[in-house]
């Protein structure tokens, strides 16, 4: 037990903060140790009631004197946490250095072994220093097992096998991964840091990549975006250097300035996949190791069209959405009928979409269905409903909701979640069949 290894570190930091002698401190870290035997086995005997269920009553507040600065807070603490409940600890100001003696004796290195599938040790993500060791059958049953919880901050995997590498690289749920290395001291751009699912707020942008600060950004778009040489031919390149041909003629009508820049918006969309989130980046090239920075298409999008929004705002989504290789669908409100839903009806709109489905249905459904969605894409801020901000307050779904960009460098990001693999692919020096590379 963790008081009791650091009963003499307890002797010296009361004496340097209250100036209590070693002989009255001893005897407050044996009391300390009770506390912390007994009340657990307290919890149990209520346990063992057959008839009666309990819980924790939610978050306790330990607030301790200076006089005896390890009994007394020790004894609030562990009675509250045995019983199930998180606690504030607020210890007296003239026994900090105490209190935070006794904080690291809760906040020391734990292993559980044995744990259950389907557990809370299992599916509960612990900010702290506890290992849960359990038993898989194989490397895909280890991979079950990870994804299983929902959460995906960091995950590491120790193999020399290539083909366990690669497997566990194309399914695990995590946002950085480590291969035979350790799973801390991520550095910046090196190994951009951020979780993916639970373990993610917001859009998911990895602190230390090239898109971190573009969150706290806004933009104005003035002209039509830059682009590059597009070398790839593409179905979707080609309806829109149609439409563009369809533009020059006025075949769009009074939708040729909505149709022109959903050309230049594919264009660029087609350009930034190439360069950019269509291919593993290494800003470093490091000698012995790899560090990519990969960009996932988001797997269950919806595009949510409002009445306000105009047609460019719409298809441009939708182009985005293609290129990017996720799996969407349009979602219209209940009796929306105007010049956006017409033109997704006609020969033009269904060329974009191909076999995309566009559904119906009210801001109610919605918001009861976010449960089944990775993510929303709304063309503004204010178009979206307070129902559907209020449903994904309460499970931490993001909105994206920043104006619809012609530029891809900016809009090509709502549509991705971003993962970093960090390879130590040398053994001791040894870079083995990468060295003929090298």
């Amino acid at each position: 037990m963790e008081l009791r290894k650091r009963r003499g570190d307890f002797l010296g930091v009361a004496a340097a903060d209250t100036g209590k002698i070693f002989t009255e401190t001893d005897v407050e870290v044996s009391e300390a140790v009770d506390f912390a035997e007994f009340h657990p086995w307290s919890v149990q005997q209520f346990d063992n009631i057959k008839t009666v269920s309990s819980k924790g009553k939610g978050v306790g507040l330990v607030i301790s004197p200076w006089n005896f600065p390890v009994a007394i807070p020790c004894g609030g603490l562990v009675a509250a946490l045995s019983a199930g409940n998180s606690v504030i600890f607020k210890p007296s100001t003239d026994a900090v250095l105490t209190a935070w003696q006794l904080y690291q004796c809760f906040w020391s290195p734990g292993i559980k072994y044995g744990v259950e599938p389907g557990s809370y040790d299992h599916m509960t993500e612990f900010f702290g220093p506890l290992l849960s060791v359990m038993c898989a059958m194989d490397l895909t049953h280890v991979i079950e097992l990870i994804n299983q919880t929902g959460y995906g901050l960091t995950s590491g995997i120790e193999s020399l096998d290539r083909r366990e590498q690669q497997q566990w690289q194309d399914t695990v749920f995590a946002g950085n991964l480590y291969i035979n290395r350790g799973t801390t001291g991520a550095i910046t751009l090196r190994q951009p840091f951020g979780g993916i699912g639970k373990s993610a707020l917001g859009p998911g942008i990895k602190a230390g990549s090239p898109d971190y600060v573009g969150q706290f950004m806004e933009f104005k778009e003035h002209d039509k975006p830059l682009t590059g040489v597009i070398n790839k031919e593409c179905a979707l390149l080609r309806l829109a250097n149609e439409w563009e041909t369809m533009v020059h003629w006025g075949a769009f009508g009074e939708n040729s300035a909505d149709i022109a820049q959903t050309v230049a918006a594919i264009k660029s969309y087609l350009y930034h996949m190439k360069k950019r989130f269509g291919r593993n980046q290494d800003f470093f090239h490091l000698r012995g190791q790899d560090n990519i920075l990969r960009y996932l298409p988001i797997t269950d999008m919806l595009i949510r069209v409002h009445a306000d929004d105009s047609l460019f705002e719409t298809l441009a989504r939708i182009a985005a959405a293609k290129v990017a290789g996720c799996n969407f669908v349009v979602s219209l409100p209940k009796g929306l009928d105007n010049d956006v839903t017409s033109f997704l009806e006609n020969r033009y709109g269904r060329a974009l979409l191909k076999n995309k489905p566009v559904i119906c249905g009210s801001d109610k459904q919605l918001a009861n269905n976010l449960h089944s969605l990775e993510r929303i894409r709304y063309a503004a801020p204010d178009r979206v409903p307070a129902e559907i901000f209020q449903a994904a307050s309460e499970n931490g779904f993001f909105i994206a909701r920043t104006p619809v960009y012609m530029e891809g460098r900016l809009e090509m990001l709502h549509y991705f979640k971003q993962q970093s693999i960090c390879n130590n692919y040398h053994r001791y020096g040894n870079l083995g069949k990468r060295s003929d590379l090298e």
